[in-house]
């Protein structure tokens, strides 16, 4: 049997209140990361000056951060089944796999020309090459992390970002986003704290 390891601290991540997007790999297939070496350019996910020439970049390595997304929500996958009943011995279910993660949020009262843009990101989680770093209201990031000590996006699946609905008296104008996270896809997540920065306010998008 697997060893489960000990509690030694709690662990809760708080509310989203942003992402950045980013291919899981450029056009040379070449996978993008936060390394533990290499230049000081892409080192350290926990300084800005890591961050800074990807918002920047014109290549397959560009980072795109969102407007602020409120209401976000999160459900969990829930498990896939087989059988009940008849189909399977004293009417139990089997257990043969999860669902997807869905994610949800709304962007209020930002211009179209910006939701316009967010729209063409749809493409590229079609084409199954796009991520996400999370960051919620301490400025904290959530990414994967593998044995090694590399900083990934996190895979996602079917964005989607709404058209238009007003609010009007009562609510502002507002547009839906969500997405799906692949099953198991929290199995090697991870919190992580900037150290000189907070990506909620000092990550802009490049001029």
């Amino acid at each position: 049997m697997t060893t489960i390891p000990a509690v030694s601290c709690p662990e809760s991540f708080g509310q989203i209140q942003k992402v950045a997007f980013q291919r899981l790999q450029t056009a040379a297939g070449v996978v993008n990361k936060f390394a533990t070496s290499g230049t000081p350019a892409v080192a350290q996910i926990t300084l800005k000056a890591s961050w800074t020439p990807l918002l920047s970049a014109a290549d397959g390595t560009k980072v795109v951060v969102s407007p602020y997304i409120e209401a976000p929500t999160s459900e969990g996958g829930a498990p896939r089944t087989f059988g009940g009943g008849n189909e399977t011995l004293g009417g139990i279910e089997t257990i043969i796999g999860r669902e997807p993660t869905a994610f949800s949020g709304v962007i209020r009262s930002v211009p179209q020309a910006i939701i316009k843009a967010m729209k063409d990101l749809q493409c590229e989680a079609v084409g199954d090459n796009l991520g996400v770093f999370l960051f919620d209201e301490n400025g904290n990031i959530e990414c994967l992390k593998d044995n090694a000590g590399n900083y990934y996006p996190i895979p996602i699946r079917s964005l989607f970002v709404g058209d238009k609905t007003h609010g009007g008296l009562e609510a502002p104008d507002s547009n839906a986003i969500q997405w799906s996270f692949l099953p198991n896809y929290s199995d090697t997540l991870t919190i992580i704290a900037p150290s000189d920065f907070n990506p909620l306010t000092d990550l802009k998008p490049a001029s």
